[in-house]
């Protein structure tokens, strides 16, 4: 038996609310998802941005601590003819070819175990960025200019210290006496990165026995 028009009008009417209600629900449930869907992309690119930090730090620093595990007692000759010791800590770098700190280090090993030439290499903070210098040789012919790589960006500040043999530190190293090793007993970096975030890091030197 057929409904009244009137009773069918009514079902129909109400067929269309629950649908409108449907559709608000299912849109609310959409802007809900999109705006979980966008945090977790933002969480995924800070966690990306924050790993690549981590590990371009700790690729600089085992960068460094290579270069000065394989120091070598040999002064050199600069671009000005001037002698330089084999670890020369500068308090005030200045010139753009200049670094502060720079030392001699034995040469990489090829695929064959044959030494590669010993290098002269240096550390420096320019422009936000630690960069690391490479001379060509080591006694330098006339204004003879290294080459530099960036090893680590995002740098707000950059300090060295030297260990002295008194077991004090100092913001410079240059050897005086003859009689003793070229080399202080520790070096130690700090670096505040741009995020705020400040790392330190100490090298125990090796081969920095003293002379009695």
């Amino acid at each position: 038996m057929s409904l009244p028009f009137k009773e069918r009008r009514a079902q129909i009417g109400v067929t269309l609310i629950e649908l409108l209600v449907a559709m608000a629900i299912f849109a609310i449930i959409a802007v809900m998802a999109y705006r979980s869907l966008g945090s977790v992309f933002q969480t995924r690119e800070q966690l990306q941005t924050e790993t690549a930090k981590w590990r371009d730090a700790a690729l600089f620093f085992s960068r460094l601590d290579n270069d000065l595990s394989a120091l070598l007692d040999r002064p050199i000759k600069n671009a000005d003819n001037l002698a330089e010791p084999a670890l020369l800590l500068r308090r005030y770098p200045a010139g753009p070819n200049e670094a502060t700190l720079t030392f001699t280090r034995a040469g990489f090993a090829d695929n064959d175990g044959e030494m590669a030439a010993p290098q002269r290499v240096g550390y420096r903070l320019r422009d936000g960025k630690l960069e690391l210098l490479i001379w060509t040789g080591l006694d330098q012919a006339p204004r003879a200019t290294p080459q530099v790589f960036a090893a680590l960006s995002h740098v707000r500040e950059a300090s060295w210290r030297a260990l002295h043999p008194t077991q004090s530190w100092q913001p410079g190293w240059e050897k005086i006496d003859t009689n003793r090793s070229a080399f202080p007993l520790a070096l130690e970096l700090s670096i505040t990165l741009d995020s705020g975030e400040k790392i330190v890091r100490t090298f125990a030197i090796r081969n920095s026995g003293y002379a009695s």
